[in-house]
């Protein structure tokens, strides 16, 4: 599950001003950033309203099964004919969806939302920052926890100065490493903190 968020308004209006007369078509993802509700169906309407409002070529707002995974456009046109007849195509979904799109498409693409990390999804409740994609994973020594992706400084052999209480310093947030800490306490592990861990090797994820 990658976990997205809304651009401002206002950034979205400036980058579709730099393509002039240009028709546009909205598309939403109908996995992801529907289940989290930052791409699906009441998105994509409001996004074409607003855009609309603000006097802009909106062709239509349409949803596709999932932006990152298709056979081909020409199977996308198919059950969306106003992709094809739109000049270029804002886009809410994750990166990747957004990437592929433009590819296959051969038409601008901008995207509607931001990618802030990979998370998963228990019944209807929605967990952020579970994975960094680093390449270099090791769960195993922090209870199963990510310090790379739950930490805002990846913190990789235990908290900042800014933990207090609990809390992270990023505010809306518990430390990750209380979770860590008290997991492996749980269990009897602790000892798998010992020693000073190195940082994320990201030759390994070329």
């Amino acid at each position: 599950m990658l976990i997205t968020r809304p651009k401002p308004i206002e950034e979205i209006l400036s980058m579709v001003e730099m393509f002039p007369d240009l028709s546009i078509c909205v598309v939403g993802c109908g996995i992801c950033a529907r289940k989290i509700q930052t791409g699906g169906e009441a998105q994509v309407s409001m996004m074409t309203a607003r855009l609309q409002s603000s006097g802009l070529d909106v062709l239509d707002g349409k949803m596709v099964k999932h932006a990152c995974s298709t056979e081909s456009w020409d199977s996308l046109v198919e059950e969306n004919p106003a992709l094809d007849k739109a000049d270029m195509l804002l886009v809410m979904s994750c990166g990747a969806g957004i990437s592929l799109l433009g590819r296959i498409s051969g038409k601008p693409v901008l995207p509607g939302l931001d990618t802030t990390s990979l998370g998963s999804v228990l019944k209807d409740e929605v967990f952020e920052n579970f994975c960094a994609m680093c390449g270099d994973c090791n769960v195993g020594l922090y209870a199963g926890l990510c310090p790379k992706s739950g930490c805002p400084k990846s913190q990789v052999n235990g908290p900042c100065g800014g933990s207090i209480d609990g809390d992270c310093e990023v505010g809306g947030r518990e430390c990750i490493w209380v979770k860590i800490y008290d997991k492996l306490e749980s269990r009897g592990m602790l000892e798998l903190l010992d020693g000073i861990r190195p940082p994320v090797n990201h030759d390994r994820r070329l």
